[in-house]
């Protein structure tokens, strides 16, 4: 393996330690013994690839949003309707939640740091923004076809991203509250009638 392959593959295993760590402890709550313990490594190797521990979680925030932003990009590969696109996306934010629970628990716990960390906030809002954008270009594609209505895309996709982050939480916080994947889809009839003509 070349040194520049084990560079990514240490890395990467550091982001998953931490990845762990955040779900098991929290944001604040954890060490960077914690991340060496799990990825079993040394603390020095930790420094070694990350300045300090906000370069390190940013490098999580990075890799957790650029996960989510790839899921969304592929579904422009499968289908070219705007309808079945934006049925689509919002399957797949709910199925991030569902799947992928330690991600979306992750993007909490870096919610709480927007007021403290400026560097944070700018991280999340530039991921919010990719997916808005990315949201907005099928809901465009729909409008711009005449299948929706002439809705303001932007607005429109956050609308939807706020569906799915206002309903994953109230699952998040008490899964008991209503029965997951029929509330996947009451979200996404109610998203494309929103839409629809």
């Amino acid at each position: 393996m070349s040194k520049a392959d084990l560079a990514v593959e240490r890395k990467s295993q550091i982001i998953n330690a931490t990845i762990e760590c955040i779900s098991r402890y929290g944001y604040n709550n954890f060490s960077m013994q914690d991340v060496a313990r799990i990825a079993d490594v040394s603390k020095g190797i930790i420094h070694y690839y990350f300045l300090n521990k906000e370069d390190l979680m940013m490098a999580v925030l990075d890799r957790v949003s650029g996960d989510i932003e790839t899921l969304l990009s592929d579904i422009s590969d499968r289908t070219k309707d705007p309808e079945e696109r934006l049925r689509q996306i919002v399957r797949q934010c709910f199925g991030v939640v569902r799947n992928k629970r330690e991600y979306y628990c992750i993007n909490m716990d870096f919610w709480t740091q927007i007021n403290q960390k400026e560097k944070v906030r700018q991280a999340v809002a530039r991921h919010y923004n990719k997916f808005r954008t990315a949201t907005a270009a099928v809901i465009q594609q729909g409008v711009d076809s005449g299948k929706f209505k002439a809705v303001d895309a932007g607005h429109a996709a956050s609308i939807v991203i706020a569906i799915v982050d206002g309903v994953s939480l109230q699952w998040l916080f008490d899964e008991t509250v209503f029965v997951y994947d029929d509330i996947v889809k009451s979200c996404e009839d109610l998203v494309l009638r929103f839409v629809m003509k």
